[in-house]
């Protein structure tokens, strides 16, 4: 059944492609993944109506997940946001987070997040909600990927935390998980730190501007330049960079 379920999927998308959206992320993407040319919106409603009509609604919800996971790891990229979407809107707070965690991990080692953007759709639509729906015990194991062999997994044990920075609870470990990360130059983990810092700057700035200065010697010129651009000390921070990098 998984196969022709998401054979049926497959087809409907194709069915709603355009080949010039399919061109335009592709080049965007730099080739690393192929896409259908399917907009996120039209495949979100895709995915609710045929859940609906191919029945899968009816299924445990183990095995809805197996679908899910399937999708994922599908090498078109609308085929990997869909099965991100099934476990966000029909999953996320039904399944326990163990089995989607393991089911995570799994696909990180076989290679599912080949890019950025799916990385971090999987972050923002699966693994954040999963960290508010689990709490504590969920954050520490997410952020225990930050020693993974992968650099998606790496790079997913800090962008998910963007859904929890306005609680301070969280924060330690946020802190705990950046200083590990940090002292990489690999761009995709900086801008990950990035992401998470600036977000944390709108609710918490004391917080993530002390981040900042902490780890100033080793966040790159980008994440200075580009996520730290609405701190109050954003012009101190861009000064002490450029005199940094001076020979």
């Amino acid at each position: 059944m998984p196969e022709a379920v998401i054979s049926d999927l497959q087809q409907r998308l194709d069915a709603v492609a355009d080949v010039a959206r399919k061109e335009w992320f592709e080049a965007y993407l730099k080739h690393v993944i192929e896409y259908r040319g399917v907009p996120m919106p039209e495949v979100v409603r895709t995915v609710s109506l045929w859940r609906k009509e191919c029945g899968l609604n009816g299924l445990a919800r183990a095995d809805q997940l197996d679908v899910a996971v399937s999708l994922i790891g599908c090498a078109h990229a609308e085929d990997k946001f869909a099965g991100m979407v099934y476990i966000q809107k029909y999953l996320v707070r039904h399944v326990p987070a163990e089995r989607i965690l393991e089911a995570s991990e799994d696909l990180f080692a076989k290679g599912a997040f080949c890019n950025w953007a799916t990385s971090d759709g999987y972050s923002m639509r699966v693994l954040g909600p999963l960290i508010r729906r689990g709490g504590r015990g969920v954050a520490r194991r997410i952020a225990g990927w930050r020693t993974a062999t992968d650099l998606w997994q790496r790079r997913g044990s800090v962008v998910p935390f963007r859904a929890v920075v306005s609680d301070p609870s969280y924060h330690p470990l946020i802190e705990e998980v950046i200083a590990v990360l940090v002292k990489e130059r690999e761009r995709f983990i900086q801008t990950g730190i990035g992401w998470v810092v600036s977000d944390m700057a709108k609710v918490h700035p004391d917080t993530a501007g002390t981040l900042v200065e902490r780890h100033l010697d080793h966040l790159s010129s980008e994440v200075i330049r580009r996520h730290t651009r609405h701190f109050p000390d954003h012009e101190r921070f861009r000064d002490m960079k450029r005199r940094q990098e001076r020979p």
